[in-house]
């Protein structure tokens, strides 16, 4: 471990007033979505498929017609695998083989992707001959609809989501602390565009003692100019003062192709080149060039977990072969509609021939309450 610098109380808060500062910003974007959502035609419909009664019962609209002619209504989380989950307050969540359904109708506009990497928006219903048909966005011609070109059908998501996560944090490695940890993440995701913003900070105290202090922050923009090829630009930044590392910055940009993308499921991967900056307490400043790949994987488990990982790595070989890289992996657990738990993993590597090697490397454990908004 590097040696401790001086003046560490006096160095330590910047860091963690500009973590404060990305938290309240991402706070703010609340009332932007708002006003995306009421502005735009489409704001009404991406309300949920469920209103709230007078007696402050949950009524369902959205109905599923069975091959035996049965009709179940309740609100369709999704249709994927050749399922289809449908919850309501009278029975717990039921899943339904789409070979056993002869049609679905949606209160509200949906998501529907099929089998030729186009995504369609707008409602399905059931037309006089008890056929499922599909109604576009904004008008358009109605089209017949069957599961067997559908890949899924989503319920519109917010353009926008929010999570904050507070909690504590144990690092081991070069050194072994516990501290309180702040996270920080939106996104704003359309067909063409996606936006992301992150922010971390660990810190901690012992005996009034500056023992952590860490903060990172990521914007990142990709542009899906095919279904499934998007460019991708990126700003990164880390600070940790206890492995010498006053400032690192990272920018970026990359070609991506995404395997799988939607609203539960997510597998991409990404390559380019990026320009470097590294500013240290003791060491000599540095700048260079590095390749820069990355993988990025959401999965859901059962109704109410999922799991992300993004991993970034950074190749450089200006006479000194380096390996640099993040590699995140998040378990979330849903309470409720808005509250949650979330287990993450962070293990940094900054030196060595190998990111898997063991010179070094960092691994933070972060548990805490996360609130989606």
């Amino acid at each position: 471990m590097v040696a401790k610098p001086q003046e560490n109380r006096s160095r330590g808060m910047p860091g963690v007033i500009v973590c404060f500062a990305a938290f309240i910003g991402i706070v703010l974007v609340g009332p932007i979505q708002a006003q995306t959502s009421s502005g735009s035609s489409s704001g009404e419909t991406a309300s949920s498929s469920s209103q709230s009664s007078a007696d402050g019962t949950i009524k369902y609209n959205d109905e599923v017609i069975l091959k035996n002619g049965s009709i179940i209504k309740g609100r369709i989380v999704y249709v994927a695998s050749d399922s289809l989950l449908l919850v309501s307050d009278a029975f717990d969540p039921l899943e339904l083989s789409v070979w056993d359904i002869r049609s679905i109708n949606t209160a509200n506009v949906v998501d529907v992707a099929v089998d030729s990497d186009e995504n369609w928006r707008g409602k399905i219903s059931t037309n006089a001959k008890g056929e499922m048909i599909f109604e576009p966005e904004g008008g358009g011609k109605v089209r017949p609809l069957n599961f067997g070109f559908v890949d899924s059908i989503y319920d519109l998501h917010p353009i926008w989501n929010n999570q904050m996560t507070i909690g504590g944090s144990q690092t081991t490695g070069s050194a072994d602390v516990l501290g309180f940890s702040i996270t920080g993440t939106s996104v704003r995701d359309t067909q063409e565009n996606r936006l992301t913003l992150l922010s971390q900070l660990i810190y901690a105290e012992a005996d009034g003692e500056l023992v952590e202090d860490n903060w990172s922050g990521t914007i990142k923009y990709d542009h899906f100019f095919r279904p499934r090829f998007y460019l991708a630009v990126a700003e990164e930044v880390h600070h940790n003062r206890f492995q010498d590392l006053k400032l690192r910055t990272a920018t970026s940009g990359s070609l991506g192709y995404n395997f799988v993308r939607k609203p539960e499921t997510l597998f991409e991967v990404e390559a380019g080149i990026a320009a470097m900056t590294e500013s240290f307490y003791q060491s000599s400043d540095d700048r260079f060039m590095a390749l820069r790949t990355a993988v990025n994987g959401k999965m859901r488990i059962g109704h109410k977990a999922k799991i992300t990982d993004a991993l970034v790595v950074y190749l450089s070989s200006d006479g000194a072969d380096r390996v640099q890289g993040v590699n995140t992996l998040t378990f979330d657990l849903e309470l409720s509609d808005r509250w949650g738990l979330e287990i993450s993993n962070i293990i940094y590597h900054y030196s060595g021939a190998s990111f898997l090697s063991t010179d070094g490397p960092d691994m933070k454990w972060i548990a805490g309450v996360a609130s989606t908004f």
